[in-house]
């Protein structure tokens, strides 16, 4: 159940030194838009996704504390005394981080005079002096004094440089010097001049690049990067400002618009980065896409890249220069401006491109606007001899983040029977084997070098790791469909694949998928080599007697799949990773947790995810707007699916605490729930019986009227907007009065039958004397229908005789409340979310009434937006009955004549219930065949609703638009928005 935030613990931010509510709600514009609290805002969210809580503080708090910890630690004297620049990783008491992503920076300028007495380095690295003037134009926008620090190669290029820089007219400075041609623009900056810029405030640092090494594809990038770090000296001071001031420790332009988007990632350098991670004080890599200024070009906080600056480089720490393009620590460097900050706890400031915009920081627009056709035309070209598959992530993938888990829940099995160290002994074993053999291995060689604990005496075999690898990939549609039209195409298509699965487990994998019509399949693990050293590719060259150009390579890795064929002269296809897509979205920034430290629950979740709604190869209307795309099955996939599984494990959960045997899905909501919940606990040894109850609020309700203060309570107990008096009695009290009574009542000035009602926050006190009036019409209606309702609550099992909860979106528990009085027994309730009126009914008539993901709550500003936004899950709920009004004689329910509204929408809500269900589907699957273990996080679910509902793209608009419900008992009719 998610954590109930109370009032004493936003008072507790609230009176937090370090809480600056007026900072907040101008810092992140969307916490006003929402009309949230910003104290409860930071408690509930914001300080889970790294947002500030004030200017001047640099502490990020993680994602998955528990708020009663949290709150314990602000009232800590350790917290209270702590420098405002210290880092909560400073605090032994709290030990999650978050990390805050990076950002687009907003448009605008500000007044020079705000940044004057900031202490400001430049370092130009001026390798091509004869762009010393376009450089002294650029750096003459900067808007206070600095110091300027220049490299280059050769005596007279340093005296010209020299002499064009001196006219810069805010350069109080100039340091010009000759250093080696050695790590092209980095050495010259961590090594020549890493001590001299450590002393400032805010620093910069620019090269000379030219294109030499592509063609020209890449012309224009110097002066596209240059325009945006010094567009104009107002522009500039908006930087370092923001620099000195915020939270932002380095900024730097948007990905150039021609630079490939695979740039972005580590390609060459991840070997070299983990040599050096410790040296510069990183603990971890980032995977997959990630933040840097791609052309080594930004301004950045001197205390971001410290560690860099101050790291003691040497120049024989970098290889000589021999024109590579990749693989270099110059390279790793790069990548390690984005890195470092990030590890520090600072946010990145990126410069969006107005010229060429891109919603991607990464540029991925260039894979997701790429047609399906462009695809075909390579794979169909006439040069084309074969089309070669890389099968992981490209043809299957997993529903999870980290394609490497399977190992991790090997590993827990084996701690479950006391081996506490698999993971690292498998690790062990992988590398003995290897050395043993001088080449790539199998399983089965890593097996045999695996040992076991000292105690165990059982062998040890791959049987249980080679079965969950087969459980836990999924077919990758598109990608298939790809091998398919090769196949059409008339090519040969080969698989190949660097793995140490044998060839058996991988057939039984493709064949579980559906994917045949493959010629051959090459594995490193049979041929000794692999794709990532490039040998493989030799390998597969030699042995189909093809030329480089003649083969297209289709695969998701960057490196293997990607660059080294390219530089091999085989063309290539890239597919990026689902997760990768997932993680770019817009609106699941900063959400997404990194997949080596995710736990089951989110490793499945977002996997699953992404893996249903993001592994298509072409997106021909996609949006970034959207979030979970573009039509109804992928929202009810996303965030459906998850709502109701996570519900269902509550579920599950609660009647066994409980002793509950029994639960009743309620009408209308329900049906959908009991579907959700019969499928999530289908196979379960203790399968609780489950059965919907065709109920309603005016068909329980009214069958409990014995006083008049029966009919004022429910009279109060809800709203109503303006329909008819006629209206609310039937809707209400099931009461149709004659012409007759109505003439009476017009007589007495009570009120007028078609005369409009209005009832707000149980205020009725203008209809008192017209409910006397007729409440013996009330009373005979009531009675008339008590002996029906008992009939057939009772042959629904409602008898006492099992020990029964009601299962229902929920609120004020108004139908278990009135349950409870008619049936004269216990009924427990079970519901999505209570209010307080409906947590009440716990304590007073001692029974269960909880809610899962939200219990007791208010409505209010500070209020779960689950709660807030309650309708919007109703109608993804909704189903295709009318509402029950009463009952029969018979043990019949009646209901409403269908109305044309039934049929409103029904296509979407069936198509996100149908998504809905395939996640249900995929997690009950995964709980049966892969981890029991498996736990949906209802916090999780409640965060990517709050996405979700704040920020709704127009398409996602659209969809709802086209759901209704009705809302005959508050007056409203037929409800759309």
């Amino acid at each position: 159940m998610i954590e109930i935030i109370t009032e004493e613990q936003v008072s507790a931010v609230r009176q937090w030194k370090h809480f600056d509510a007026a900072w907040y709600l101008k810092e992140y514009a969307d916490v006003g838009l929402l009309g949230l609290d910003p104290a409860y805002h930071y408690l509930w969210l914001g300080a889970r996704i790294g947002r500030k809580p004030s200017p001047g503080f640099a502490r990020f708090t993680g994602r998955q504390f528990r708020v009663e910890e949290f709150v314990r630690e602000i009232a800590r004297d350790a917290i209270e005394s702590l420098d405002e620049n210290t880092n909560f990783n400073d605090s032994a008491d709290l030990s999650y981080l978050g990390r805050a992503p990076a950002e687009f920076v907003g448009p605008g300028e500000i007044d020079v005079s705000a940044v004057q007495g900031i202490r400001v380095g430049v370092h130009a690295h001026m390798y091509y002096a004869d762009l010393a003037e376009e450089f002294a134009y650029h750096l003459g926008q900067i808007p206070c004094a600095f110091d300027l620090y220049a490299s280059t190669s050769n005596e007279a290029s340093r005296e010209a440089v020299l002499r064009v820089f001196s006219t810069i007219p805010n350069a109080k400075k100039v340091d010009v010097r000759v250093v080696p041609n050695i790590g092209r623009d980095i050495a010259p900056l961590v090594v020549e001049f890493g001590a001299d810029l450590a002393k400032y405030d805010v620093i910069s640092h620019i090269q000379t690049k030219k294109s030499l090494y592509n063609n020209g594809s890449t012309d224009g990038w110097r002066e596209y990067i240059l325009h945006s770090l010094f567009e104009s000296p107002g522009r500039i001071a908006l930087y370092l400002r923001a620099l000195n001031t915020s939270r932002y420790g380095i900024v730097y332009p948007q990905c150039f618009y021609n630079l490939p988007y695979m740039a972005n990632t580590w390609l060459a350098n991840s070997g070299i980065a983990r040599a050096w991670a410790p040296r510069f004080g990183v603990d971890a890599l980032p995977e997959g896409y990630f933040d840097f200024p791609a052309g080594s070009m930004f301004w950045a906080k001197t205390d971001a890249l410290r560690p860099l600056l101050e790291g003691g480089l040497q120049w024989e720490n970098f290889p000589p220069e021999q024109g590579q393009t990749d693989g270099t620590l110059a390279h790793c460097i790069e990548r390690m401006l984005g890195v470092v900050p990030t590890s520090r706890h600072y946010q990145h400031g990126v410069v969006r491109d107005t010229q060429t915009p891109s919603w991607s920081r990464w540029r991925l627009n260039q894979f997701i606007d790429r047609p399906i056709e462009h695809l075909h035309a390579i794979v169909a070209a006439p040069e084309t001899q074969i089309v070669a598959f890389d099968i992981f992530d490209t043809l299957l993938t997993r529903p999870l983040l980290d394609a490497d888990y399977v190992k991790r829940l090997l590993h827990s099995e084996h701690e479950k029977n006391g081996w506490s160290d698999f993971r690292n002994s498998r690790m062990r074993a992988e590398g003995a084997a290897r050395e043993a053999k001088a080449r790539d291995v199998d399983i089965h060689d890593i097996y045999e070098h695996l040992v076991g604990p000292a105690n165990s005496t059982a062998e040890l075999t791959p049987d249980r790791e080679i079965e969950l690898e087969i459980l836990s990939v999924r077919p990758r549609k598109q990608g298939i469909e790809l091998l398919q039209f090769a196949l059409q195409s008339g090519k040969k298509v080969i698989l190949a694949s660097d793995m140490f699965l044998p060839r058996e487990a991988i057939e039984a994998m493709l064949q579980r998928c559906a994917i045949a019509g493959w010629h051959t399949l090459y594995l490193s693990c049979e041929v000794g080599v692999r794709k990532d050293s490039g040998k493989l590719y030799e390998h597969i060259l030699a042995h189909e007697q093809i030329a480089p150009h003649e083969m297209v390579m289709v695969g998701d890795n960057e490196r293997s799949d990607f660059q080294i064929p390219a530089d091999m002269g085989i063309r290539t296809i890239h597919l990026v990773k689902a997760t990768n897509i997932l993680r770019a979205i817009p609106r699941f920034a900063g959400v997404v947790p990194d997949s080596e430290h995710a736990p089951l629950g989110d490793q499945f979740l977002f996997g699953a995810i992404a893996a249903e709604n993001y592994s298509a190869i072409t997106y021909p209307d996609f949006s970034p707007a959207d979030m979970f795309g573009a039509d109804a099955h992928a929202i009810g996939y996303g965030l459906l699916g998850p709502i109701t599984a996570a519900f269902s494990q509550w579920l599950q959960a609660q009647a066994k605490e409980h002793g509950i045997d029994r639960l009743y899905f309620l009408a209308r909501e329900g049906k959908f729930l009991k579907t959700v919940f019969d499928r999530w606990q289908a196979g379960s040894a203790d399968m609780l019986q489950s059965d919907y109850l065709l109920i309603s609020r005016r068909a329980v309700t009214v069958p409990c009227i014995e006083t008049m203060e029966d009919i004022f309570h429910i009279a109060a107990s809800n709203n109503f907007y303006g329909a008819t008096m006629d209206m609310f009695l039937n809707e209400r009290f099931g009461t149709v009065l004659d012409a007759k009574a109505w003439a009476e009542a017009e007589r007495n000035r009570l009120w007028a039958r078609n005369a409009p009602l209005t009832i707000q926050d149980g205020g009725i006190d203008h209809i008192r004397p017209f409910l006397r009036a007729v409440s013996p019409h009330i009373f005979a209606q009531a009675k008339m229908e008590r002996e029906n309702a008992l009939g057939y609550y009772r042959a629904m099992g409602l008898d006492g005789s099992s020990k029964s909860a009601v299962v229902d979106v929920g609120y004020g528990a108004t139908i278990q409340r009135h349950l409870i009085k008619l049936l004269d027994h216990k009924v427990h309730g079970l519901y999505m979310m209570t209010d307080q009126k409906g947590s009440a009914l716990g304590h007073s008539a001692n029974v269960v009434a909880k809610g899962c993901f939200v219990h007791a709550a208010e409505r209010s500003p500070s209020a779960s937006p689950l709660f807030t936004n309650s309708f919007l899950l109703e109608k993804m709920l909704s189903a295709d009955d009318e509402q029950v009004v009463r009952y029969t004689s018979a043990g019949d329910a009646e209901l409403r004549e269908r109305s044309e509204y039934v049929d409103i929408g029904r296509s979407v809500r069936h198509e996100m219930q149908r998504g809905a269900l395939a996640f249900v589907d995929d997690a009950a699957c995964f709980r049966r065949g892969m981890s029991s273990n498996l736990h949906i996080d209802g916090a999780r679910c409640e965060e990517l609703f709050s996405r979700f509902v704040h920020g709704l793209s127009p398409n996602e608009q659209k969809i709802f638009s086209s759901l209704a419900l009705d809302d005959f008992y508050c007056g409203r009719g037929i409800v759309i928005d």
